[in-house]
């Protein structure tokens, strides 16, 4: 019998990378349908197709992995941002249009990562405002991609203070619709498609105070 010789192994770098790559995948998947506190780091091992010794090589457990998969997921929002957000994209769309393309995406946000956006709330209330210092520049980046935008539809943002108007309604929109769809308490009696039609009618008369629409 030939044995055929083995090729060459990927360098180990490019292995860890890898692994580490297929264990926040395996976190951001299990995300989608449960929430943290019901997932295990056996669970997180057991989808990724690892170890869990070497989930604990890397991380010392479910907090830290978090931190790490919220700051890759957050640079990756923004690289995504800054390519769909591109000027010649958005030639002719007015600001209720934007607003429209802005509540569509924070309400398919929702429902496709309930787990880590709920993560997300947990951690900024829960943890002091210094560690989550990185967090907050990285949604500040974002909150700045999405306001420009605003400011930049034909009709304009006509708010007597416009920079701070669109930012400040980007930033309320974004954690209002999350709010609506991820926790019902929060608008009793009220269903989350009704009360993101009203947050999108309340953001266009923010940045167009008596706009239509």
């Amino acid at each position: 019998m030939t044995i055929e010789p083995e090729g060459p192994r990927p360098p180990q770098q490019k292995r860890s990378e890898a692994t580490l790559a297929r264990i926040l995948g395996a976190a951001k998947t299990l995300l989608a349908t449960r929430d943290l506190d019901d997932i295990t780091v056996e669970d997180i091992a057991r989808e990724a197709g690892v170890s869990v010794g070497a989930l604990y090589t890397r991380f010392k457990g479910k907090d830290e992995l978090l931190t790490h998969l919220l700051d890759a997921t957050q640079r990756e929002q923004v690289g995504r941002l800054e390519e769909v957000l591109a000027a010649e994209r958005w030639t002719g769309v007015d600001l209720a249009g934007r607003l429209d393309w802005l509540v569509e995406t924070l309400q398919a946000s929702a429902r496709a990562n309930p787990g880590l956006i709920r993560a997300v709330f947990g951690r900024l209330l829960s943890q002091s405002a210094a560690l989550n210092a990185g967090p907050a520049a990285l949604n500040a980046r974002s909150v700045a991609l999405i306001a420009d935008w605003l400011r930049a539809a034909g009709d304009g943002v006509t708010a007597p203070e416009p920079e701070a108007a669109a930012a400040t309604t980007t930033a309320w929109l974004s954690y209002s619709v999350h709010m609506a769809m991820l926790y019902p308490f929060a608008f009793p009696g009220q269903d989350g498609q009704t009360v993101t039609r009203e947050l999108r009618r309340a953001a266009l008369a923010a940045l167009r105070p008596g706009a239509g629409g």
